[in-house]
């Protein structure tokens, strides 16, 4: 293999294995202007917006030891790795996406799975991570609180009535 192709292509393995994600995405309408804008939504997600041959990534994806998503890797494909936030990258696309109908997703790698394009567009609807644990420690102190009155109403029984019962 050329030495040069093959600096390219462990530049990419590199990339993707400190990746916890790979989203695949047609770009083939998407003008210049549009795809800085696009890199520049995903940048501040924290995630990278790239263009390879699709032999390329086959290779990378081959070495990186990843699932084969070769079908998926035709025509004009970029490639979205970050650092962490799966959710952000895909929530970028998906409002580019909105504005300009022309990134289309093809296929996405998540932790070593494979998820298909109505998963990872999904997986962009999903709240922010800090409203979703917001809702999960409301239910869990709903439920503690649901307890709480549960026992004190036990304990107002047992002790005949005679407490005021709290506000």
């Amino acid at each position: 293999m050329n030495p040069d192709k093959r600096i390219i292509i462990d530049d990419l393995t590199a990339r993707v294995n400190a990746s916890p994600f790979l989203i695949v995405v047609d770009y083939t309408a998407i003008t210049v202007p549009e795809f800085t804008n696009l890199r520049s939504a995903l940048a501040a997600s924290g995630a990278q917006c790239h263009v390879a041959k699709n032999n390329f990534m086959r290779t990378a994806l081959t070495d990186a030891g990843l699932p084969d998503i070769g079908e998926h890797l035709v025509g004009q494909t970029a490639f979205i790795t970050g650092a962490s936030d799966v959710a952000g990258a895909a929530k970028a696309i998906n409002t580019f996406n909105k504005a300009s109908k022309k990134a289309e997703y093809k296929v996405a790698i998540l932790d070593g799975a494979v998820l298909t394009a109505d998963q990872i567009r999904a997986i962009g609807d999903l709240p922010p991570r800090d409203q979703l644990l917001a809702k999960l420690l409301g239910t869990i102190n709903a439920a503690g609180s649901a307890l709480a009155r549960v026992i004190q109403a036990y304990v107002d029984k047992e002790n005949g009535g005679s407490e005021e019962p709290a506000a």
